[in-house]
């Protein structure tokens, strides 16, 4: 299995871990409002939608926008849509939040901020550092990981500010 979780490994995860269920990757789901909007991973028969959101979806606040506008589309169609963050990597706890079955998966990878060029929450836009505080709570099974990166990061880069805003100051 792929250690660091991307989009693309994703894929590889979901088609390891239910091969007998084909989910759809970025196709438009039938009776959208919108066909050019395209979910990461769609099934059908689960009727649930993944999406795997990087770093644009932290700092862009028109992505953020259409992000709610796509789940709440996705929902008035009977999915259930889960957001997995750049800067949370698979494991046995998010395998239970998305699925809410018992799914043993060993976890390679930290989670937080830890690959060299990651963008911190200091670049992150408003709607980016509010939706930011609301991941630290929905993931709170690894807050603290997360939280330990960024105090890393600092340590590294001997700058608070360069890893996150000021508003973030109370949370770290």
């Amino acid at each position: 299995m792929p250690i660091y979780l991307t989009e693309e490994n994703l894929a590889i995860i979901l088609n390891e871990l239910f091969p007998e269920n084909d989910f759809i990757r970025d196709k438009s789901v039938p009776n959208s409002k919108n066909k050019r909007l395209r979910p990461d991973f769609r099934s059908d028969k689960m009727k649930i939608i993944l999406e795997f959101d990087g770093d644009s979806h932290y700092c862009k606040a028109q992505r953020i926008k259409t992000d709610i506008l796509k789940d709440n589309d996705y929902q008035s169609l009977g999915f259930k849509v889960f957001r997995i963050p750049y800067f949370v990597q698979m494991s046995s706890q998010l395998l239970k939040m998305i699925f809410d079955k018992d799914i043993d998966f060993e976890q390679k990878y930290p989670n937080g901020f830890i690959d060299k060029k990651v963008i911190l929450p200091a670049d992150f836009c408003e709607l980016g550092i509010n939706l930011f505080k609301k991941d630290l709570e929905k993931f709170s099974y690894c807050k603290s990981e997360i939280i330990k990166s960024l105090n890393t990061k600092i340590e590294e880069k001997s700058d608070v500010e360069l890893v996150i805003p000021t508003s973030l100051n109370q949370i770290i």
